[in-house]
């Protein structure tokens, strides 16, 4: 993404782009770091389960620590923005982990619960990850 791109909200209402375009969306909007919301009607855009797990991913890729790190922690919205009870579940929790002040630390702690701590406690750390 250009350092120089600010597009904060895409429309793409009343289009029916099925699971192709939501996994075209999706891969679009890797490492995109300022759109804030993508907005579309999800009973007329002709996406199923398939189109849903592409935004799922984009929004906290659980493949490794660093994937979901990577993962995008600025969308709010995805899909309607009124009517949020279209959206699946777990894109609005999300999308709810995206509100928080360190999103990245809470997709980690809880798409990685066998996350090994006892490295940092050998190391006499005692600390724990900002929650």
């Amino acid at each position: 993404q250009s350092e120089s791109c600010c597009l904060k909200t895409l429309n793409v209402l009343r289009n029916d782009f099925g699971d192709e375009g939501a996994v075209a969306l999706a891969d679009g909007l890797m490492g995109n770091k300022s759109l804030t919301s993508l907005h579309f009607i999800p009973h007329q855009s002709g996406i199923t389960n398939a189109g849903w797990a592409a935004f799922s991913k984009l929004l906290c890729d659980p493949s490794s620590i660093e994937s979901t790190y990577l993962s995008n922690h600025n969308i709010g919205t995805i899909g309607e923005h009124i009517m949020k009870h279209n959206t699946p579940p777990n894109i609005r929790r999300y999308l709810d982990l995206n509100e928080h002040p360190h999103p990245a630390i809470h997709k980690i702690l809880k798409s990685h619960s066998d996350l090994d701590m006892e490295p940092f406690f050998q190391c006499k750390l005692k600390l724990l990850p900002v929650v």
